[in-house]
């Protein structure tokens, strides 16, 4: 038997933007990553990672690939630039897959809470671009009905950041 805990932490940084930790675990790994994705631009500001356990020393070497992001934009073409970067013979595979899920699990965070110090009709309009991220990997957001009245209600949300803040 087989068993695998993937977890991710999505937390905003003021006047910057998104912060996911991530980490993998199972009998052999323990594997943490740390991202930030700039809000305005959707780059990678800061990534490192840090293997708690490993099965082999020179897992820490390849860990470190993930330093390889910083200065890369989210958006076409990011999943293959880290599988080019951060997975394969000089890098780490669990920590590639962690830094793919990482810029999803910053998307979700990004239309349920609009930060403090973001404009929400410029926040309305990053999610109105983002939304196509979703076209045709997604059963809802792939019918045509969807996309062309899709519109994030951005009062709904911004009600809901200020009820999640005074918990």
């Amino acid at each position: 038997m087989y068993e695998k805990t993937e977890k991710y932490e999505v937390n905003i940084v003021p006047n910057v933007g998104y912060e996911v930790r991530g980490q993998w675990k199972d009998d052999i790994h323990d594997i943490r990553t740390r991202i930030v994705f700039n809000y305005q631009t959707y780059e990678v500001v800061e990534a490192e990672a840090e293997g708690i356990s490993v099965p082999f020393e020179i897992c820490h070497q390849g860990i470190q690939a993930i330093k390889e992001l910083v200065g890369i934009k989210a958006g076409s073409g990011f999943l293959r630039t880290i599988r080019q970067r951060v997975m394969g013979k000089n890098g780490c595979m669990h920590v590639g897959e962690l830094a793919e899920y990482s810029i999803t699990a910053a998307l979700n965070c990004a239309v349920r809470e609009v930060p403090d110090w973001a404009d929400p009709a410029d926040w309305n309009a990053r999610w109105a671009i983002w939304q196509h991220v979703y076209k045709d990997n997604c059963i809802y957001f792939s019918q045509p009905e969807v996309m062309k009245s899709f519109r994030i209600d951005i009062e709904e949300v911004l009600q809901k950041t200020k009820e999640n803040r005074m918990k």
